[in-house]
């Protein structure tokens, strides 16, 4: 989850969207979220068998480390045992640097629609091209995507804007599928995810 600060003194908090919790319900999904308590994380979400986790948007990585170690270890514990993962703006880009890719600034992105560009396999859900929102100023260059990783969309200046892992049932797209402007697609790569973890 994101941190926020509460108003009027000093308190972090985790706290999260509620467009994530109606998104996910309409679509029979019920969501736990995370606090940021690190590697205890892994703890705490394996008591619940989770069929998915989303490494949801928000700061960008580097900005606040107790996050930062609670999605990495989340993340390591879900490739480890095979629990499939969303990564979203942020969590793309989490999910990027820690299996060996690099990161870059990028203008004209933070509240401006614009099209993707869909590589084969991802267009069965989405069509060729397709209009996505977009909320970031950090971007995974062409040349920046780690190993394991395939560019599975750009945009038109050639940053991607979506990763699929070549083995594992991990997906990460820079849009955000819980706010207006989010391609119809999203459900149906979710429950492929799911998919393949059943």
């Amino acid at each position: 989850m994101r941190v926020t600060q509460a108003d009027g003194y000093v308190e972090p908090r985790d706290s999260i969207s509620q467009d994530w919790s109606t998104l996910l319900l309409s679509w029979d999904i019920s969501p736990l979220p995370v606090p940021n308590i690190g590697s205890a994380a892994v703890d705490y979400v394996r008591e619940f068998e989770p069929s998915l986790l989303i490494l949801s948007g928000g700061e960008d990585v580097g900005i606040v480390p107790k996050r930062d170690a609670t999605e990495t270890a989340l993340l390591a514990f879900a490739m480890d045992h095979g629990v499939p993962v969303l990564g979203v703006c942020r969590g793309m880009q989490l999910i990027n640097s820690r299996l060996g890719g690099s990161l870059d600034a990028v203008a004209g992105h933070v509240a401006t629609p614009h099209d993707v560009i869909f590589a084969d396999g991802w267009e069965k859900h989405y069509g060729q091209v397709a209009s996505v929102n977009s909320y970031h100023s950090i971007a995974v260059p062409a040349d920046g995507v780690a190993p394991p990783l395939r560019a599975t969309a750009t945009d038109t200046a050639g940053n991607v804007e979506a990763l699929q892992h070549q083995s594992l049932p991990i997906a990460a797209v820079m849009w955000h599928p819980e706010r207006q402007g989010a391609p119809a697609g999203d459900r149906a790569l979710i429950e492929n995810l799911i998919g393949q973890h059943s």
